[in-house]
C-alpha cells in the first residue's frame, strides 16, 4: 500500500509540476482512483501527503485542489527562482561538459520544435527539459535539489502565459540567448539573461490569479 501511494506521490507530483493538473484543479478521489486503476484509500494517502507538502490544499466542503498561490506568493517565488536559475545558468557556464552541452542543446531543440507547432503541452515538457539541464550543468548539488522544490509549486504556473499568443516563440528565442551565453562561457550575461526570463514570467500572472482566487472564493 505504501508504495503504491509514494507512486501516486510522484505521479500527482508530475502532472502538477507539467501543468496537466493546474492551480485550482480539483482532485476527485474516485476519478483518480479509476485514472490510476487503484482503490481509493491510497489515492486519500497520497492527496493527505500532498496537501501537508503544500502541492494541495483542502476547502471545506469542497474537497482537495491543487494550491492556487496569491499574487504575491507567487511573485515572491518567481524571485527566489529567478535568482536560483540565474545562479545556475552562471556555474554551468563555468563548468561545461560534452554530455551537458548535449543535454541542454537538446532541450532548447525540444523547445523549437514545439513552438514551431504552438503545442502547449509539449513546450510545458520541454521548457522543464532545458532548465533542469542547465540545473545539471551547474554541477551543485544543494542548488538542484533548491531548484527541483521549487520546481514542484513553480512549474504549473509557468505553463500559464503560454496561452498569450506569440509567448511560445518568444521564450524560445529567450531560451536560445541563453544557452548561447552559457555556450560561450559568459556566466554573468547568462545569469542576468535567465533572471530577466524569469520575472518577466512572474510579472504577466497577478492578473491570472486573482482570477483563480476569485474563483476559489466562490
Amino acid at each position: 500500500m505504501a508504495r503504491t501511494a509514494d507512486k501516486l506521490i510522484s505521479d500527482i507530483r508530475k502532472e502538477v509540476s507539467s501543468g496537466i493538473l493546474k492551480p485550482g484543479d480539483q482532485l476527485e478521489v474516485t476519478a483518480l482512483a479509476e485514472r490510476f486503476g487503484v482503490s481509493r484509500t491510497p489515492i486519500r494517502e497520497a492527496i493527505r501527503t500532498l496537501v501537508e507538502s503544500g502541492v494541495l490544499e483542502t476547502r471545506p466542503r469542497k474537497g482537495s485542489f491543487v494550491r492556487v498561490l496569491s499574487a504575491k506568493q507567487l511573485l515572491d517565488l518567481f524571485q527566489v527562482a529567478a535568482e536560483l536559475e540565474g545562479m545556475a545558468c552562471r556555474l554551468a557556464a563555468l563548468s561545461l561538459t560534452k554530455e551537458n552541452v548535449e543535454a541542454i542543446e537538446r532541450g532548447l531543440a525540444k523547445c523549437t520544435q514545439a513552438a514551431e507547432i504552438q503545442n502547449n503541452a509539449e513546450y510545458a515538457m520541454a521548457n522543464l527539459d532545458f532548465h533542469t539541464a542547465i540545473h545539471n550543468a551547474s554541477g551543485n548539488d544543494w542548488l538542484i535539489e533548491q531548484l527541483r522544490q521549487l520546481q514542484i509549486n513553480l512549474n504549473s504556473y509557468r505553463t500559464m502565459p503560454y496561452e498569450i499568443r506569440g509567448r511560445l516563440n518568444k521564450s524560445t528565442d529567450e531560451h536560445k540567448i541563453i544557452c548561447d551565453a552559457i555556450l560561450s562561457g559568459d556566466g554573468e550575461h547568462a545569469c542576468n539573461l535567465m533572471r530577466d526570463h524569469m520575472m518577466l514570467q512572474g510579472k504577466r500572472l497577478p492578473s491570472i490569479i486573482a482570477t483563480l482566487e476569485q474563483q476559489k472564493n466562490n
